[in-house]
């Protein structure tokens, strides 16, 4: 009798939102300001109850009443009034979020004049939209506001705010129904466009989302503000964050596909060096760091790579042998040493600043004094 009577308030629960957000829906449809603001008040338990968040009336209904809402604000700002500039562009970000929950929402099967479904010819349900056409006519209509809203977000560097405009402007410019209704945006905007989403997600350190659209930007055909080294930098995080969490296989996996994509990219091998090194040792590492050079010689970090990579080599040999006499050594250190120098060398040119290239570059220069080369 308990889960009957649990079942039965459940079922009335679930029927009094629907019938909640069916009166909702009316008053979204007066056109009245203050009815939208109370629209986006009330409706919010029915985006948690189970039968109401599946309807798309309930997601349709929050997004009609936050664009009119938007739309109202705009109208009042246009008209040189002072407006709540943050209040409107959330009113702007839940209304394309309401909209795009409801668009998978929409469908409804067809039924007869008896209230039987309408099958198609492979026996199954025939499926019509009924809010769709309204949904997507809105959303391609607000698409420059949602730009602009990013912009604005960007310019104030409310990073979170500013990824989330930028990338739903570029999701509705690139979408199918946009396409289909002919105002998808160019590559050239979208390229643009995807880079100020990744580098708004770079700025609030979410380094695999702005690594993902700083990669989208540069085959849509960015080359503009340091891209190339922007996306580097997330990918360098993005390893980082799982080195950081002993991920050393995931890591290794992760940059193999970048530099499938990049593979003139002097920096990535390095990080691959980095991270074999992690994972094996430096003798492991050392053919990727020389990759690094060769691909760009003048990243310095690759340079002092190299170099540091040959005098752990040499010092290694020392370690092994505590009891061999410098003469013994010298055969054994000085090729090591004199291919480390020039590298260490490159690396204190590049960067003057590093004080670790000079840092090992002296220490060798001592070992070659004290055991006596010149």
């Amino acid at each position: 009798m308990i889960l009957f009577a649990a079942a039965i308030m459940m079922a009335f629960g679930a029927s009094a939102q629907m019938s909640l957000v069916k009166d909702l829906a009316k008053k979204a449809g007066t056109g009245n300001p203050q009815a939208y603001a109370e629209v986006l008040q009330a409706i919010e338990p029915a985006f948690t109850n189970p039968e109401s968040a599946g309807d798309v009336l309930t997601w349709y209904t929050a997004g009609k009443a936050a664009f009119g809402l938007f739309d109202e604000m705009y109208k009042v700002k246009l008209l040189g009034q002072a407006v709540d500039d943050n209040m409107m562009n959330e009113c702007l970000n839940a209304a394309y979020q309401f909209y795009m929950t409801a668009l998978p929402l929409d469908s409804v099967p067809e039924v007869d004049k008896n209230g039987n479904p309408k099958l198609n010819k492979d026996g199954s349900k025939k499926i019509k939209t009924k809010y769709s056409k309204e949904i997507i006519s809105t959303l391609t209509s607000h698409m420059g506001d949602i730009a602009n809203a990013g912009n604005i977000y960007l310019q104030n560097s409310d990073w979170e705010n500013a990824a989330d405009a930028f990338g739903n402007y570029a999701d509705i410019a690139s979408s199918e129904f946009a396409i289909a209704n002919g105002v998808a945006a160019p590559d050239s905007t979208l390229s643009q466009v995807r880079f100020y989403q990744a580098y708004s997600q770079y700025q609030a350190k979410q380094f695999d989302e702005a690594y993902k659209n700083f990669t989208a930007s540069r085959k849509l055909g960015y080359t503009d503000n340091n891209i190339a080294e922007f996306q580097t930098s997330s990918l360098a995080n993005m390893i980082q964050g799982m080195i950081d969490k002993n991920e050393y296989e995931k890591a290794s996996s992760f940059i193999d596909n970048a530099l499938k994509d990049d593979p003139n990219n002097g920096v990535l091998y390095d990080i691959k060096g980095f991270t074999v090194e992690l994972m094996k040792d430096v003798e492991s590492a050392l053919p990727f760091y020389r990759k690094a050079v060769e691909v760009d010689p003048n990243y310095a970090d690759s340079q002092y790579n190299v170099g540091r990579c040959l005098y752990l080599m040499a010092q290694k040999i020392i370690d092994e042998n505590p009891n061999a006499t410098n003469k013994e050594l010298v055969p054994k250190l000085k090729p090591i040493y004199d291919e480390a120098i020039p590298y260490l060398r490159k690396a204190m040119e590049l960067n003057p600043d590093d004080t670790k290239p000079n840092s090992v570059l002296d220490d060798i220069l001592w070992k070659f004094e004290v055991m006596g080369v010149k």
